[in-house]
């Protein structure tokens, strides 16, 4: 090999590993494009979940009070209702109904017997016509006569002895009086419906009671009082 060659054969040969270009992967566009959307999402989303939190930390006493009042509303509700249909279970229907009828007795075979014994006035001059008739002239003196015609005058007052039966066939006797009304509702049809409302209550009540704020009038047997509507103050 000449000099020529030699020099010519070293560079190639100190240059053989720098002889093949280095390649890098490249992205498509595309690619790209989703990677900096998803970058931009996330960093958006970082920030108001940042900003929620944030607001959650200064307004924790308000949410705090807003949830116990609404506990409290829910209680107070739940007793109240609760009440309400222990109270119509036990309750009483109690009013008065006015009657004003005639009431026949005509058919029902109704008698009034009668024994006794009445004083009466006559009202006009009775004729008497007495027959073998003993009359006391006083002092022992009799006379007997075998007609006698009598007339008592009016206003004689006489005693007699009424012994009859009164048949009322023909007998309207008008009715007019208030009757008095107390029916228990259990008692009812109602009843068995008021004890099924009763065991709904209880049974939508029974999971959520560790969150209910129960009121202390209703632990005492007295009526709860009226609930309000919880309301979001101002911060």
């Amino acid at each position: 090999m000449t000099n020529e060659e030699t020099r010519s054969a070293a560079p190639l040969a100190r240059g053989s590993k720098s002889a093949t270009p280095v390649r890098y992967a490249r992205l498509a566009p595309l690619y790209k494009g989703l990677i900096w959307t998803s970058f931009v999402i996330n960093a958006i989303l970082l920030v108001v979940v940042g900003v929620l939190v944030g607001i959650l930390l200064t307004q924790f006493r308000q949410i705090t009070d807003l949830s116990t009042t609404a506990r409290s509303f829910a209680g107070d509700n739940v007793a109240e209702l609760q009440d309400v249909v222990n109270k119509l279970q036990d309750a009483t229907i109690k009013t008065t109904i006015p009657l004003n009828e005639p009431l026949p007795l005509k058919g029902s075979g109704v008698v009034v017997p009668v024994d006794q014994v009445t004083q009466v006035t006559l009202t006009q001059p009775v004729p008497l016509l007495l027959a073998g008739a003993d009359i006391d002239l006083g002092s022992g003196n009799r006379l007997r006569a075998q007609n006698i015609r009598l007339t008592l005058p009016e206003g004689t007052p006489l005693e007699i002895a009424l012994k009859m039966d009164i048949p009322l066939d023909n007998v309207t006797i008008p009715v007019k009086l208030n009757v008095p009304v107390s029916i228990p509702l259990k008692d009812t049809e109602l009843g068995p419906q008021f004890e099924r409302l009763g065991a709904l209550v209880e049974r939508l009540v029974t999971p959520a009671e560790f969150i209910l704020i129960r009121p202390t009038a209703a632990s005492n047997g007295q009526n709860p009082p009226i609930p309000q509507a919880p309301t979001v103050g101002q911060p």
